[in-house]
């Protein structure tokens, strides 16, 4: 049954406007057993990467890659996962990505809100909340995804059964 595992899709890809890359991690399965109208708010978290650790394509060095999950984990931890699934990560051109569809925007707008002022962040991070109860803002990802023009890896995750929404530690 493919509700007891996630398929994660990794691809590298080149944004053509700009001529950066990034590696894109997509969840292949959520769109199958998400109900966009029940989730129906996108949240978008970019996390910048310091400068420095960035060469010309925009890809980000190991070092900072390994402080950019660990950043994207804190923020994700202040997030209530059953009222969110993460849908896509875009890893590159000078940030982390984080691509969600969320239950209550205003919730998670305030969660955010209140994790920004709280905390001192050694990274610059900023999110939006926006309407997308079709999933129309994270369909870009999906169709990267889907060509597999650039297809690296997929990898199955099971369900831990006690959140669905586990594998954010993995990514």
């Amino acid at each position: 049954m493919d509700t007891d595992y996630d398929t994660w899709i990794i691809c590298r890809h080149a944004f053509s406007e700009s001529g950066q890359s990034a590696v894109i991690t997509v969840n292949g399965s959520l769109e199958k057993r998400l109900s966009f109208s029940e989730y129906p708010c996108h949240v978008s978290i970019a996390i910048a990467a310091a400068t420095h650790a960035l060469d010309a394509s925009g890809r980000i060095g190991a070092h900072e890659t390994q402080h950019l999950l660990l950043l994207s984990r804190v923020i994700r931890e202040h997030l209530d996962a059953e009222d969110q699934h993460l849908i896509a990560i875009v890893h590159g051109a000078g940030a982390r990505t984080l691509h969600l569809q969320a239950r209550d925007g205003a919730a998670v707008t305030r969660r955010l809100n209140a994790l920004l002022r709280d905390k001192t962040w050694d990274r610059s991070w900023t999110f939006e909340v926006e309407d997308d109860p079709h999933g129309r803002l994270s369909e870009p990802w999906r169709d990267i995804a889907r060509s597999r023009a650039e297809h690296h890896l997929a990898v199955n995750v099971p369900h831990s059964g006690a959140a669905l929404d586990h594998h954010h530690f993995l990514f």
